[in-house]
């Protein structure tokens, strides 16, 4: 449920020209990915944590962070703890503190951000778990306004959100998780947020035996797991 005090408090953050719409509303996507194990979590951007709550009131307990004082101030309110970071923070948590991690539309708004990754999944236990959502710039939606009307827009929210600094791809995502020492558990099909939109493009990627699901879908979302090797801590 959105609440329209939360996002007036953040329309009037301190020091906040062009405030970021952040929304008060739990994500399913996101949930379903959450495995059955792990009991202490990390959420890096969790916003007002509302899809956090749920996990929380689950028994697990969840840790937040975002930059964004009006969200965190509400966070604590809902999860086990929460606090605000600066922008290029990014040993948020200690290494190998968190059962899992939840990075939900995060890391394509960073600079650097497999570098950012890397230093993020150290936060995981070996074994543990780490799930990703990010936008799919290889969609139809972006491939159109890109080579058939020559545009990138800025807008507020969503594929061509004016925040975002990274391109994303599947294949580009897999790399960075590699790198992080992360392997792939299991992919999530999110096809459009518009749920009737959605079911026509389920519909056509399975008459199409998935051949061009990479451009069907709206997010690139999966869940990795850390792998079970020493620590690196040369880096």
């Amino acid at each position: 449920m959105s609440h329209p005090e939360n996002q007036a408090a953040l329309d009037s953050s301190a020091g906040s020209t062009e405030p970021y719409p952040y929304k008060d509303e739990e994500r399913e996507d996101i949930l379903r990915m959450i495995p059955d194990d792990g009991k202490t979590i990390g959420s890096i951007g969790c916003g007002f944590a509302t899809t956090e709550a749920a996990l929380v009131r689950q028994g697990r307990e969840v840790h937040g962070v975002d930059v964004n004082e009006a969200a965190i101030a509400c966070a604590k309110q809902r999860i086990t703890s929460a606090r605000v970071i600066a922008p290029d923070e990014r040993r948020v948590f200690e290494d190998e503190s968190l059962d899992g991690l939840i990075l939900a539309d995060v890391i394509e708004h960073l600079p650097a951000a497999w570098e950012a990754l890397t230093i993020y999944s150290r936060a995981v236990r070996p074994g543990g778990w780490v799930v990703i959502s990010v936008p799919n710039m290889r969609s139809f939606n972006a491939i159109y306004r890109l080579f058939v009307q020559g545009d990138w827009p800025e807008n507020p929210t969503g594929i061509f959100d004016a925040t975002h600094l990274q391109n994303m791809t599947k294949r580009r995502l897999e790399r960075w998780c590699k790198n992080a020492d992360l392997t792939i558990d299991q992919w999530y099909d999110r096809y459009e947020i518009h749920r009737r939109r959605g079911r026509w493009l389920k519909a056509i990627d399975a008459a199409t035996f998935r051949l061009f699901h990479d451009f069907m879908s709206f997010q690139i979302e999966g869940r990795w797991r850390k792998n079970s090797r020493p620590l690196d801590r040369g880096m």
